[in-house]
Parts: structure tokens; sequence; C-alpha cells
């Protein structure tokens, strides 16, 4: 009975976290059926003024600014279409090899986008369950605000990285003169429905950044911040599914429908992600990612500078999860962050942190995420060669980012 308590007691503590992921998930939603995200993707490209170099800077920023918020699958499926149509009218001036690096353009920008939010990627929750399963100190000072005072920095920096691989390396010579019309298929302005759905993400964004502050700042707060999240969290359901939305885009009613909640993908970008499901299976069934992750493990013993444990396990994340599952990659590697970090005298929570973070950079190979099957099953022609030259110069130039900036900023935050 007492365990029962304290399990009644841990989930009550931790509801304003889990209403933050399952809210997330309606947030999601949300901006799919008002069609936000194309309306943002259009308004990125028209301010590219149809100028190459500038256009994969705002594929990869805008990729990165959804997936914050939506999943990298979803964010690679709004897409799409787009890179679809970019190859062809680069196509129609003469300009080949642009498929690659359009695709890897989204594909970075789904990436990095999954460490700008605390929902931004399915490890972060991994990682807030690896840290009450060791009970790590100060993992009660990680919020939904704060976590953007580090994560904003870093985002930007690695968009402004991906833009200069992207273009520096992989722009075809025979683009670098040309100039695109991208005015002509964008709708301007939006329906009174998307501006309704835009204030309710808002909304969102609000009260969690605001219940975060308060948890730091208003004694008492803590103690009924699960209650005022419930409601809250009530509230932002009402408005989804049971109160009228203004009328736009063809629809009425409430912006959300219960049973419309799942959405499909293309038919090939689905079997890339059947593909990938079969091969993590069959690597997870030869026991091939335990012995691996182990093996890194290993490597990770022994006295060295806490910097150089920094690099050496982002480093080894990162190419792991280009491989392996990213989720079986993490739940191994937290636990051997958490000991590595032990050993070494250091604070366990940065580290953590940061393996949460590197496993989302998989800029790679087309098996590393789900992301990254879908864009290259669905953009026929892209280069294998130049998405692996291209990834690996950009996992290069992450790892040295990502340890600099994480190992000396997390520290000074928690």
């Amino acid at each position: 009975m007492e365990s029962l308590t304290d399990i009644s007691a841990y989930l009550w503590g931790r509801l304003p976290l889990i209403l933050l992921f399952v809210c997330g998930y309606f947030v999601y939603q949300l901006m799919a059926a008002t069609r936000i995200t194309d309306g943002f993707v259009a308004w990125a490209l028209r301010r590219s003024k149809g100028r190459p170099r500038r256009v994969l800077f705002y594929i990869i920023a805008a990729a990165a600014v959804l997936s914050s918020f939506i999943p990298n699958t979803i964010t690679v499926l709004t897409l799409v279409p787009v890179l679809k149509k970019l190859d062809r009218d680069f196509a129609d001036r003469g300009v080949r090899g642009m498929t690659t690096v359009l695709m890897c353009s989204a594909i970075y920008g789904a990436a990095i986008g999954g460490m700008g939010s605390m929902i931004g990627s399915p490890a972060n929750a991994v990682l807030f369950a690896a840290l009450d399963l060791f009970q790590v100190a100060g993992r009660d000072h990680l919020t939904f605000f704060n976590w953007f005072l580090w994560s904003v920095p870093l985002v930007a920096a690695f968009v402004l990285a991906a833009w200069l691989v992207a273009a520096g390396l992989g722009l075809p010579r025979a683009a670098r003169g040309v100039t695109l019309d991208l005015s002509g298929p964008i709708r301007a302005g939006a329906d009174a429905r998307q501006r309704y759905g835009a204030l309710l993400f808002w909304l969102y964004m609000g009260y969690f950044v605001a219940e975060a502050v308060a948890r730091e700042n208003v004694p008492g707060f803590a103690a009924i911040s699960p209650v005022v999240s419930l409601g809250f969290a009530a509230l932002f359901l009402w408005l989804l599914f049971v109160r009228r939305a203004p009328d736009g885009g063809g629809r009425s009613g409430p912006l959300l429908k219960a049973g419309g909640l799942l959405k499909s993908v293309p038919r090939r970008g689905l079997a890339f992600i059947l593909v990938l499901a079969v091969l993590v299976a069959v690597v997870h069934w030869t026991g091939l990612d335990q012995a691996t992750v182990v093996l890194a493990g290993r490597l990770l013993k022994g006295e060295m500078d806490p910097r150089l444990l920094f690099l050496l396990t982002i480093l080894a994340v990162i190419f792991l999860t280009e491989v392996l599952s990213n989720t079986a990659v993490v739940a191994a590697f937290f636990t051997i962050a958490y000991y590595a970090a032990k050993g070494h005298g250091m604070d366990p929570l940065p580290l953590m942190i940061a393996v949460g973070v590197a496993s989302t950079c998989a800029f790679m190979t087309p098996i590393a995420t789900t992301s990254n099957a879908l864009a290259f099953g669905e953009m026929k022609g892209a280069s294998l060669r130049g998405m692996l030259g291209l990834g690996l110069a950009l996992n290069i130039l992450g790892t040295l980012l990502m340890t600099g900036w994480l190992s000396w900023v997390l520290p000074r935050l928690y």
C-alpha cells in the first residue's frame, strides 16, 4: 500500500510535466488541422526571394521551428510537397543535383528542432524518467521555461552550422546564379480559423512558461501547480474539442475531432519507414544494439577531463543513433552517462541532458529516424553518398558545438 501511495504522490507531483507533453500532442494536432504549418513554411520561403542559399536557410530554420513543437516526421511530411516543387523548379531552370541538398536541409531542421523545447523529442520524456529513476539532484529545476535559455542559442547555432554545410558543401555550382519565383502559389494572410488555432498555441505556450516561472519564484505554488495545471488542461481540451471555432478553410465546428487524430503518410515514405522498423527489430532481436552500446560505454571509463567525457559521450550517441534505434541508445546511455559522471566526480544532470540532445542529431543516414526514412523515400533521386558526406560533416560540427556550449552553460543553470 505504501508503494502505491508513493507512486500516486510521484505522479501527482509530476502531473504538470505529464500534461505538458499531453497538451503538446494536441498542439501538434491543431497546427496540422488548421494548416498553420503550411502557412508558416510558405511565409518563410517567400522571405528567401528564391535565392538558392537563402532557400536552404529558410527550409532549415522553418523545419527547426516547427519540429520544436510537432513531431519530426510531421514536419518533414509538411515540407515534402514543397521540396518536390522546388526540386522541379530548379530542374526547369537547368539546375541538377538539388534533390539531395533540399532533402538534407529539411532533415537537418527537423532534427535540430527536437532539442528546441521539452516537447520537441520523445527522448526528452525518457530523460525525465531517467532523472527521476536515478533521483538526480537538480532535476526539479529543469523547467519548460529555462530549457529555452540554453536550447534557443543552441538551435540558432545549429541552424547556422547546418546551413553552412548545406550551402557550402551541398549546393550545386549551377544553382548559384539562379533565382526562383516563389510568389505564385502562396496564399497571403490567415483565415479566422487559423488565427484561432494560433491563439490556442500561444495560450499553451504562455501557460506552461508562466507555470515554470511561478514554480521557481512564487512560494507555495509548486504545491498547487498540479491542480492548476489540471484545470488548464481541461480548459484547453474544451477549447479544442468542444467550443465551436470560427469557420475557415471550408471547415466549421470545433478545431479537432476525436476521430481525426490519426494521420497517414505517403505510400513511398511509409514503405521506407516499414523497412526501418524491420531493420530495428532485427538488430534488437540479435542483441547487436545492446552489445554496441555496452562497448561504447566501456570507452568512457578511466580518468579523463570532463570536457573530453562530454565530447566522447555526445560523439558516441550521435553516431550510434545513425544506425540504431535512438530510443534504445538513449535508454542505455542515460545509465552510462549517470555512472560515468559519478565516476569522474561530475554532476550527472548536464551529461544526461547532453545525451538526450545528442540523440536528436541524426543527420547522416536514411535509417536513423522515421523522418529521415520518409524524406529519403519521398525525394526520388536523392544521393545516399551525398547524404552520408554532408551528414558526417554536420555530425562532427554538431559534436564540437554541443560539447562547447552544453558543458559550459548547463552547470551554470542547474
